[in-house]
């Protein structure tokens, strides 16, 4: 009885820490779309589909441990592929808490090589993406990390590292 009164507490933690962080924006037209988004954009908010809380400091988000991000592959990146690129921040307290955090994209159905961070302060995760997976108009970009920390009492959200800028340049 335990056992399962701790797992029904653990899914409802799960769906709200998820729920928090969901965007119900309109589906994005691939002509309004841009293959940047800066977090300190407000016009290119609703390109972000999940996993990203509000802004903050008119600059960067916190983001959950998933999070994705619809963008617009740039010009010729369906011949050459493109460069994906993640201006991230690790924050203290999630090296103090956790040691190191490992950062895994998915661009389309592509894996990309994941990253570990262990060091507090500005890292790029750079990776390329190869043209198959740009062919479209839109590319999904998933993310993923190993761990994050929970943060706050009366809404607890799931935190993982702070994000203030992802795009693909073409190659």
């Amino acid at each position: 009885m335990v056992i399962r009164g701790r797992l029904t507490v653990v899914v409802l933690l799960f769906g709200l820490a998820t729920s928090a962080c969901k965007r119900h924006a309109r589906p994005p037209s691939p002509a309004q779309l841009s293959n940047v988004v800066s977090m300190d954009n407000p016009g290119a908010s609703w390109q972000l589909a999940g996993g990203f809380y509000k802004l903050e400091g008119d600059a960067w988000r916190w983001t959950a441990s998933r999070f994705s991000v619809a963008l617009r592959p740039p010009p010729g990146s369906a011949q050459n592929g493109a460069r994906l690129e993640v201006n991230l921040t690790i924050p203290e307290v999630i090296v103090k808490e956790l040691g190191s955090i490992t950062l895994l994209g998915v661009a389309g159905d592509r894996a990309l090589a994941p990253e570990t961070y262990s060091t507090v302060g500005e890292h790029v995760y750079s990776r390329d993406v190869p043209a198959d997976a740009l062919a479209g108009d839109t590319v999904s970009i998933e993310f993923a990390t190993d761990k994050a920390i929970v943060a706050g009492k009366i809404e607890p959200r799931e935190l993982a590292q702070i994000v203030s800028r992802i795009g693909l340049v073409a190659k």
